[in-house]
């Protein structure tokens, strides 16, 4: 009797066993969608970083060149933008 109530529960084990095997892989093919929604969240949020932080600094230049321009003369700045018009047509 002993041998067999051992083996009955060794087979009760065993399908234990393959069934917390299926039900992980169920689990797993679960959570990989919202894994890779995650993800793709994640990714999206840091794209959205990097873009803010590249016009944060075409803001800054922007601004700091209007201070430049308000700061420069108009007589000099109209000689500057003259002599670059010169200059870019004698190096065509």
């Amino acid at each position: 009797m002993r041998n067999e109530e051992i083996k009955g529960e060794l087979s009760a084990l065993r399908a234990e066993v393959l069934a917390l095997a299926e039900a992980r892989k169920q689990a797993e093919s679960q959570t990989t969608p919202q894994a890779q929604a995650i993800e793709k969240t994640e990714e999206e949020t840091e794209a959205a970083a990097e873009h803010e932080g590249f016009m944060g600094q075409v803001r800054e230049l922007v601004e700091l060149l209007e201070e430049e321009l308000k700061e420069t003369p108009v007589v000099s700045g109209l000689v500057i933008f003259s002599v670059g018009i010169l200059v870019g047509r004698f190096l065509r």
